[in-house]
């Protein structure tokens, strides 16, 4: 039978594809091996099923595997089961809502209304981050999207360049030197007062290239606004007050020196033009204020062949799965002269990346089933900073992120719940937005005006509620369902009444962190255990400190732990016998069943006791 062309060309690049990657991890693997034979470095085994199962969770979703996907996983004997893991747990709702957090750290995504000035924006950027890990956008285009857009939050779309520029509001150069640390490793903003002291970067060079982006500025308000006038621009400031601060427009704004430039190629207050430094030399397209200047710079910066965008991002998700990056520290502060460890691993790595079209999940699905990710963490000393051979992961420590997702799989019902209220109130914000727009925006003054003075638009300005939204409508309506549906554990016999209740209202605030407010307020659990405050990239942390010992032994969360109603609780009471409750919490908890002396002891425990000890290991915050 006669196939269509179209699914015959699907097929065959899809076989090409999966054949192609299967190379590069022999690929990887043989470099590895031979860079490791060559400093005397011993290869470790592969790790078993349990600990391979514990780290590619935590790696791929970001949580601790339930009890009954720790049972399914080890009982397999599937040949292939490792591989047929991976891809499953990458095209799963897991995957965005953790490396939801790898993101959010690097761009400092913060839904602070003190950072935006908005109540939406940052909502809206953390909702585009995530739609755009469901939707696997390549990296390159996630990228453009964020420097060479413009426009309104209410426009997804667009929301993703109005978080990136109104993280930095009022500050186009610093938004410009982080963007070049993010996306290129290449620490840049040293030079804008003065020539860098130690790179080749001059003052002018920074100027030069900040040219590009210097025109893309946060509205204060929409143009309507600012094209009426007496009563007429009081009727409108009614309507546009919550659109403040919630679009980035391109502006003809001129780039100059500042006033104390000192070097002999120009002088102070001199108009710079934009232009690259390094890289293929290239100019912006059309007018001033068009937009097009940062579009044009975006295409430079993401082109597979300006070797600095794909090096550092494939060096962040290698030092993400194994502990440390493929170039010496810093990671982002790339030289002319930075060389990788294993030169050839590195070009093989940034090969894969280029030939899957930085595709993300396809890379890190790569990297994860080679041989060297599988094997057993190493045990040379965690010296990061030394000479890497990368013949296995370190032994590295949980996220903050990772250690609360841990936790709601081990409370909730389903670890990954919506929370449907906090996705009701960024649609109807963001609804009323676009109504708002749909008034008064892209129409000519004499058009608003008219409509201001008639019934309708009379009736617009007074009203105070936002507009109707039937899908927020919906959220909040699946919200009540949820926490509805908890009410069939109240009979179960699993705890007293007071118990459930305080299980029901812990489930309330227990959703994934991607599902929270980011950060966190201080002195919350995320926050002791080192989540990024986002002031800096990549400012989250990950030693250890007495306030966790604390919060392991005394928080709300441990509480929620030992909760009769909580699933590991009921799972263990569950069991048949005293040794299937001691299975049932080291599985659920350390993903391994117990060892002989560790059942002897463990059996003679209480629930809350066992449960208690599992919690405070290493073992546990650690990923294997």
């Amino acid at each position: 039978m006669l196939r269509n062309s179209s699914t015959i060309s699907l097929v065959f690049a899809t076989l090409i594809l999966v054949l192609g990657v299967c190379d590069v991890r022999a690929d990887v693997d043989s470099l590895i091996t031979a860079d490791c034979v060559d400093q005397g470095i011993p290869i470790p085994a592969l790790a078993g099923d349990a600990t391979f199962l514990r780290r590619v969770y935590l790696d791929s979703i970001g949580r601790i595997p339930t009890v009954q996907e720790a049972r399914v996983f080890l009982a397999s004997t599937a040949p292939d089961k490792r591989a047929e893991l991976i891809d499953s747990l990458l095209n799963s709702e897991g995957y965005p809502k953790h490396w939801f957090h790898f993101w959010a750290d690097l761009l400092r995504l913060s839904t602070e209304a003190e950072i935006t000035r908005s109540g939406i924006v940052g909502s809206a950027y953390s909702e585009w981050v995530l739609q755009a890990l469901r939707d696997n956008r390549p990296y390159d285009q996630m990228v453009r999207d964020l420097v060479g857009r413009q426009g309104n939050v209410w426009e997804p779309e667009n929301a993703g360049a109005a978080g990136f520029y109104l993280r930095d509001f009022g500050m186009p150069l610093e938004n410009f030197g982080i963007l070049m640390q993010t996306f290129a490793g290449t620490r840049m903003e040293c030079a804008q007062c003065h020539n860098h002291p130690f790179d080749r970067w001059t003052q002018m060079d920074f100027h030069k290239m900040a040219a590009f982006t210097y025109g893309v500025r946060a509205s204060k308000y929409p143009a309507i606004y600012e094209q009426l006038k007496g009563a007429d621009r009081s009727a409108i400031n009614k309507i546009t007050i919550p659109m403040r601060f919630a679009s980035v427009l391109p502006r003809a704004y001129p780039i100059k020196l500042p006033h104390d430039y000192a070097y002999e190629d120009a002088s102070p207050h001199d108009t710079v033009a934009a232009e690259t430094v390094f890289g293929e030399k290239i100019q912006p397209e059309g007018s001033p204020g068009s937009g097009m200047e940062s579009a044009t710079f975006a295409r430079w910066l993401t082109d597979s062949n300006q070797p600095r965008f794909t090096r550092v991002i494939v060096n962040r998700l290698w030092k993400h799965l194994f502990g440390a990056a493929l170039v010496p520290p810093p990671l982002d502060d790339l030289r002319d002269d930075t060389t990788a460890w294993n030169p050839q691993l590195e070009s093989e790595l940034m090969q894969l990346m280029v030939d899957s079209n930085f595709d993300l999940r396809s890379f890190l699905a790569a990297v994860m089933k080679t041989r060297a990710y599988q094997r057993t963490a190493s045990s040379r000393e965690g010296n990061t900073g030394g000479r890497q051979a990368f013949e296995a992961p370190y032994l590295r420590r949980m996220s903050a992120e990772q250690v609360w997702d841990s936790y709601a799989t081990l409370v909730t019902v389903s670890p990954e719940r919506p929370y449907y209220q906090r996705h009701s109130y960024r649609e109807r914000y963001l609804n009323d937005l676009r109504v708002r727009a749909e008034k008064v925006c892209n129409k000519s003054p004499d058009t608003v005006r008219a409509w201001l003075h008639s019934a309708e638009g009379k009736a617009f300005v007074a009203r105070r509620e936002k507009a109707p939204s039937p899908v927020a409508d919906a959220l909040i309506e699946k919200q009540r369902e949820q926490t509805k549906s908890l009410d069939r554990y109240k009979d179960s016999g699993a705890g007293s009444t007071k118990q459930f209740y305080e299980w029901k209202a812990l489930q309330s605030r227990l959703y994934r962190a991607s599902e929270l407010e980011t950060p966190a307020p201080p002195g919350h659990f995320l926050r002791t255990f080192g989540q990024s405050d986002r002031t800096q990239t990549n400012n989250a942390r990950r030693d250890n400190s007495i306030p966790q010992m604390l919060a392991l032994f005394n928080s709300e969360m441990t509480g929620g732990v030992f909760n009769p109603f909580s699933t590991i609780s009921r799972l263990s009471a569950e069991a048949d016998d005293r040794r299937g409750r001691v299975e049932t919490l080291f599985l659920g908890i350390l993903t391994r069943h117990p060892k002989a002396a560790e059942l002897a002891v463990a059996e003679e425990e209480s629930t809350e006791d066992l449960i208690a000890a599992l919690l405070a290991t290493t073992e546990f915050l650690f990923i294997p």
